[in-house]
């Protein structure tokens, strides 16, 4: 994941530890509103991936934001609210979702990740 991190920091400025949150928000999106053995199965091709997710993740889901997250476009909108809140202007955002997935794509394969997140709103036209 470093890799990824290096590579975003290039591209958008960040600082790699706003960075590495990036991703770790991202990733956390997959962990808790994905298909939970394919997203087992998609971190298990993507190493450190796990880690960020659960380093990085916040909080266990519950109060407003957790209810907001299982309505329809919750889970993506409730991440991009945490990103904003990181400090994350809306290209940064863009461009950390689209390396993010991307790395996504090349390291654990299209298939796998199209199957950990199909069932989360308004994110399959990014697959």
């Amino acid at each position: 994941m470093q890799d990824l991190i290096t590579k975003i920091v290039a591209e958008t400025g960040l600082v790699p530890q706003k960075a590495e949150l990036a991703v770790g928000i991202l990733l956390n999106l997959l962990a808790t509103q994905g298909d939970k053995p394919k997203v087992q199965d998609l971190f298990a091709a993507m190493p450190g991936a796990h880690d960020l997710a659960t380093k990085h993740g916040g909080g266990d889901g519950g109060g407003l934001m957790g209810k907001m997250a299982g309505g329809m476009m919750g889970g993506p909108l409730v991440v991009f609210a945490k990103l904003q809140g990181a400090g994350l202007n809306t290209e940064q955002i863009k461009t950390v979702a689209t390396m993010t997935l991307q790395h996504a794509r090349d390291t654990a394969g299209v298939d796998r990740l199209r199957a950990a997140a199909a069932n989360i709103p308004g994110i399959s036209g990014y697959l």
